[in-house]
């Protein structure tokens, strides 16, 4: 028995309408071309304002990789080793590809010659710089959003609700907003993987009728073309070959080029295109029927699957393992050029990157988490208010069921996308160290199985429950709103809010040619570095927390790093390493004289520097002109710095509490300079007023 579905979609097909003639076919296609490029022209440039704003409204601070994995590196490739940026240990031992940090290099260098040309003040020059990586990311995160909304097109039709519903997923995901613009590789990396998996022979996977057109290399074309391009035109020597389209080839090709760079840029990627590729080397074809059976009513779904061995499909694994082959290798080598230039050494950074986080388990230094990390907490951070419908779509797209209402393109496409978004994480979980976004990539195909569910529940034209439905939507929006809002202008603001104030006093001191001076005491990497320190003439020092790479996998459960020995005992720590805090910025500036001349070196913020034979030696800590601490030491740190020249001179709010107890309490500056102190506390004083007389005014009322 059909299903109402079929038989509507047989009806369409099957109409008695007299057939259209070649200039009449010739005049549609060229509206509906015309229609469908301004459509996608109109899309891709509101996301990209979209995502712009988006980008510049952040003032939050998430993970320590945006700044140090990518935007650091980038700063010491634009400006030179001595430009005071923070090489962390992944770079000096060659885990990570320079290729995602060159990008910003390049946005960099172009940025700062731009502001020379434009002779922009100090200040003008720092938001430039701060901006151009900001912008960047968000046309690389739009074009995320782009695609998603274009593979809908392709897995639902043009113009169907599931295709807007996939897109409005997107834009609205609180995830999305709070990550997708920051410059973690794995942002850039989830943008590559959409736009491959819309490029993804997706029809290889079905049963070859015999009567689909190929291309002139004998490669099926999608049953539903892209017709946003023209495809371009393979010119053969062959007869009847001349003039028929190579768009699968093509398409195949820039598949694999983009899937081979998300892969170099993080290897876990390839779990991926592993699963995709089993689908179409080891192609399994399922279908079906109702067994009708006597002794009950109605009858007894029957899946048969069984794997092809055709022509067609021998060919098409063929080409599939040969463009694999040479894109893989023109990625290869292209990444190690890249390598060879930024490290000065031939290397293979995916190789060591799994060799050190998988066979050392270095990752494990920076957190374990449960099995079940990625099931309990992953999906649900991901998807938020969205994981009902998430949840229906992968249960929708795994049953056999789905064959029966949904085309047989369409369906293959949702049971690779469900089972590669079921099998990845499983396979992360054996990992110890996990991360929500180590997870991103699957983000858009889980939206693009959530928009069936979610098109079918909101967008249905019957007008049952309507008035429910709008005010389920209307809460679902109101969450994301708050949670968009919470966790880019209030959660963890303090890190960037830090800075700024750190910039406008560098700003400051310049124009009496004075040095500023900073020391960090905080968990490492709890604040960005020369991105946005920005000035040469700030100059800072903070803890480390470098892994053991000298020890044992079995002595890495021991092994204290410099921020944990602090944290220890911050007191003695101090009084072991600094000593006495000074009286005065002359003693202050005295000592830092007296530790230059002692080491031979200039001090210049860096925690370590280079002896005359070549060899990093650990740099001795100095007391600065400034110190900075979480709330949570202030009450320890201000006891040990009492008696000395130091005065809290700003604070930063942090939001309301923290996961990690070290980073509670916002952010307090200590300072010398009596002038800023007094500023400080005249502030304080008239904030207190403001406030008490409001306590009155209330308390009159």
């Amino acid at each position: 028995m059909a299903s109402p579905a079929l038989s509507q979609a047989s009806t369409a097909f099957e109409s008695d309408a007299p057939p259209l003639q070649d200039h009449e076919k010739s005049s549609r296609r060229a509206l509906l071309h015309v229609k469908e490029v301004t459509t996608s022209q109109d899309v891709l440039l509101f996301l990209v304002a979209f995502r712009v704003l988006n980008a510049l409204c952040i003032r939050t601070f998430f993970q320590p990789d945006e700044y140090f994995q990518s935007l650091e590196p980038a700063w010491e490739i634009a400006f030179g080793s001595d430009s005071g940026a923070w090489i962390t240990w992944e770079w000096k031992n060659r885990l990570r590809s320079a290729i995602h940090p060159t990008l910003f290099a390049c946005v960099y260098w172009i940025s700062a010659e731009l502001s020379k040309l434009l002779q922009l003040t100090p200040h003008n020059h720092a938001e430039l710089l701060l901006a151009a990586p900001k912008v960047t990311q968000a046309v690389i995160a739009a074009l995320a959003d782009y695609y998603t909304w274009r593979l809908g097109e392709r897995m639902y039709g043009r113009g169907s609700n599931e295709a807007w519903a996939a897109l409005f997923l997107s834009v609205v995901s609180p995830w999305q907003w709070f990550v997708s613009t920051r410059t973690l590789s794995n942002c850039l990396e989830t943008t590559l993987t959409i736009i491959a998996l819309h490029q993804w022979p997706w029809h290889w996977t079905l049963d070859p009728t015999g009567d689909e057109e190929t291309d002139k290399y004998g490669l099926r074309e999608d049953p539903k073309p892209d017709q946003a391009k023209e495809p371009a035109k393979c010119v053969s020597a062959d007869d009847g070959n001349e003039g028929r389209t190579c768009l699968t080839a093509y398409r195949l090709c820039r598949c694999l080029l983009l899937a081979a760079v998300a892969c170099v840029l993080r290897p876990t990627n390839i779990m991926v295109w592993i699963c995709l590729a089993c689908f179409t080397l080891w192609r399994s074809s399922s279908s079906g029927r109702i067994l009708k059976l006597p002794w009950i009513r109605g009858g007894l779904w029957v899946n048969i699957t069984s794997v092809a061995h055709g022509p067609a499909i021998r060919r098409e694994r063929m080409v599939l393992v040969l463009e694999t082959i040479v894109c893989g290798s023109t990625v290869l080598v292209s990444s190690a050029i890249v390598d060879r230039l930024y490290y000065q050494a031939w290397t293979f950074p995916p190789l060591r990157f799994l060799y050190f986080n998988l066979a050392q388990s270095l990752s494990v230094h920076y957190g374990r988490n449960d099995w079940h990390y990625y099931l309990t907490q992953g999906y649900p951070l991901l998807l938020t208010t969205f994981l009902p419908f998430a949840l229906i779509g992968l249960y929708q797209s795994l049953s056999p069921q789905d064959l029966l209402t949904q085309p047989l393109l369409t369906a293959n496409i949702k049971r690779q996308l469900a089972t590669t978004s079921v099998l990845v994480p499983f396979m992360l979980s054996f990992i110890s160290h996990k991360e929500v976004r180590f997870i991103y990539p699957l983000l858009p195909p889980l939206h693009l199985l959530s928009a069936a569910p979610f098109a079918t529940y909101f967008f249905s034209t019957t007008s049952k429950y309507i008035t429910r439905k709008r005010l389920i939507l209307s809460l679902i929006l109101a969450i994301n709103l708050v949670l968009a809002i919470f966790t880019t202008t209030l959660y963890q603001q303090a890190p960037l809010t830090t800075l700024a104030y750190l910039r406008s006093r560098a700003i400051s001191h310049q124009s009496n040619n004075t040095t500023t001076t900073v020391a960090f005491f905080t968990p490492c990497h709890s604040t960005p570095w020369r991105s946005h320190l920005i000035h040469p003439s700030l100059k800072a020092w903070a803890l480390t927390c470098e892994p053991p790479l000298h020890l044992a996998p079995s002595q890495h459960a021991t092994y204290l790093d410099e921020a944990d020995q602090f944290y220890q005992s911050p007191t003695h720590w101090l009084s072991q390493h600094l000593g006495r805090p000074p009286k005065n910025s002359k003693e202050q500036q005295l000592r830092l004289s007296a530790l230059e001349t002692a080491t031979g070196v200039s001090w210049d913020g860096k925690v370590a520097y280079m002896d005359e034979k070549g060899r990093e030696r650990e740099r001795k800590k100095a007391w600065t002109g400034y110190v900075i601490a979480f709330g949570q030491l202030e009450e320890e740190l201000g006891a040990y710095l009492r008696g000395s020249g130091y005065g809290v001179c700003w604070r930063g709010w942090n939001g309301w509490g923290h996961e990690d107890w070290r980073r509670r309490g916002g952010m307090v500056v200590w300072c010398l300079d009596e002038g800023e102190k007094r500023a400080w506390r005249e502030s304080e004083e008239e904030e207190r007023g403001k406030r008490g007389g409001w306590r009155r005014l209330v308390g009159w009322w």
